[in-house]
C-alpha cells in the first residue's frame, strides 16, 4: 500500500516536473526563453537600450522566490496531487466525444458531403476550435468574477501578489476541475461535430504536436502576462488580441480595472460584453486582493473560500429567513 502510493507520488511529481520540457506546456523552458526573447526584441525597438531594464521583474530572483511565488508553487504541485485522485482516469475526451458523435447521429445530422479538401477542412476545423475554445474559457472566467461563489475560489488566483509565469498554476482546485469540464465540454463539442460532418477529413493544423494558435501564442509571450513586464501591443491591436500589459491590469488592485481584459487571446470578447480596457508599457500596477487571503499558503488558499461560501450561505440563509418572518407578519395583521 505505502510502495504504491510512493510510486504514484513519484510519477506525478515526474510528470508536474516534465512541463518544464514538454511544448504542449506554457511553461516549459522552450516558451519561458521565448517569450523572453520577444519581449527584448519589441522593448529594444521601442527603447533602445532601455528596453532591457524593463525585463528586470521577468528575471529577478526576489520575484521568483517572492513568498506570493512559492505559494505559486505550492499549489501547483498540492493542485496536480489532489485532481489526480478527483478526476477519474477513465474520464477522457475521447469518450465524451464518442458519446456526442452518436448523439449528432441520432439527431440526423450526417456528411454533409460538400466535396471540400482536407487542407480547406483542416482549416476551418482549426479556426472553430480555436475559437470556441477561446470563448469558453472568456465566459468561464467572466462568470467567476461575477458569481459571488464562484469568485470564493477564483480569488486564490488573483491572491498573487507578485506576477511570475507559474501563477497560471496558482488556483483553487474547484476552478481546477471546473475549467477541466471547460475544456472537455467545448473541445469535444467541435470535434464531435466535425468528425460527423467531415468523416476522415478531420485534422487540426499543429506546429511540433501544438496546435498553431497555441504555438503561436506562446511563443510571442503567454508567460509575460503573468510577469512584472508591462508589454502593451498599442490600442489597435489590443483591440484584437489581449496583450500582457492588459492581463496584468485585470490582475490589479485598483477599482477602475475591477472586471477588465477577462480574455485569453481574443480581446474581441471584452469588447463585446464592455469590460475590455487598453494597457500600456508604463502602467504601474498593485497585485493581490488586499484580503487575508494574499498572505495565506497553499493550504490556507485551500480552505479559505469553502470558509467564504459558508459566510455566504448564511448570509442567503439570514435574508430569506427575514423575509420569510416578514411576510408571515404582513398575513396575520387584521384588517382595518
Amino acid at each position: 500500500m505505502i510502495e504504491n502510493f510512493v510510486i504514484w507520488l513519484g510519477d506525478e511529481l515526474a510528470q508536474a516536473g516534465s512541463s518544464l520540457l514538454d511544448a504542449s506546456k506554457r511553461v516549459s523552458v522552450f516558451y519561458l526563453f521565448a517569450g523572453l526573447v520577444f519581449a527584448w526584441l519589441v522593448l529594444t525597438l521601442r527603447y533602445g537600450v532601455q528596453g532591457w531594464t524593463r525585463l528586470k521583474p521577468y528575471l529577478s530572483w526576489r520575484i521568483w522566490w517572492h513568498r506570493s511565488a512559492r505559494t505559486d508553487y505550492q499549489l501547483w504541485l498540492a493542485n496536480r496531487l489532489l485532481l489526480a485522485i478527483l478526476i477519474p482516469k477513465g474520464l477522457t475526451q475521447a469518450i465524451w466525444i464518442s458519446w456526442l458523435y452518436f448523439f449528432w447521429q441520432e439527431q440526423g445530422f450526417s456528411d454533409l458531403q460538400l466535396g471540400w479538401p482536407t487542407a480547406l477542412v483542416m482549416g476551418l476545423f482549426t479556426l472553430c476550435y480555436f475559437l470556441v475554445d477561446d470563448f469558453s474559457r472568456f465566459i468561464v472566467h467572466w462568470a467567476m468574477h461575477k458569481s459571488p461563489w464562484l469568485w470564493a475560489f477564483h480569488q486564490v488566483h488573483h491572491s498573487a501578489k507578485v506576477l511570475t509565469p507559474f501563477t497560471v498554476f496558482r488556483t483553487h482546485p474547484v476552478e481546477g476541475l471546473l475549467f477541466f469540464l471547460r475544456s472537455m465540454a467545448a473541445q469535444s463539442l467541435v470535434i464531435s461535430l466535425f468528425l460527423v460532418a467531415f468523416p476522415n477529413q478531420v485534422s487540426l493544423w499543429q506546429i511540433f504536436g501544438v496546435l498553431v494558435t497555441t504555438f503561436v501564442f506562446n511563443v510571442l509571450g503567454a508567460n509575460l502576462r503573468h510577469s512584472g513586464v508591462a508589454l502593451s501591443y498599442g490600442p489597435r491591436l489590443e483591440k484584437w488580441l489581449i496583450s500582457p500589459a492588459q492581463h496584468q491590469v485585470h490582475h490589479s488592485v485598483a477599482r477602475q480595472h475591477y472586471d477588465r481584459n477577462f480574455g485569453v487571446t481574443l480581446a474581441v470578447w471584452d469588447r463585446l460584453f464592455g469590460s475590455w480596457h487598453v494597457g500600456h508599457d508604463d502602467q504601474r500596477i498593485e497585485y493581490g486582493t488586499h484580503q487575508a487571503i494574499d498572505e495565506m499558503n497553499f493550504l490556507g488558499q485551500w480552505l479559505q473560500p469553502f470558509k467564504d461560501c459558508l459566510t455566504l450561505l448564511k448570509l442567503k440563509a439570514s435574508c430569506v429567513g427575514r423575509l420569510l418572518y416578514k411576510t408571515l407578519r404582513q398575513k396575520k395583521r387584521p384588517t382595518q
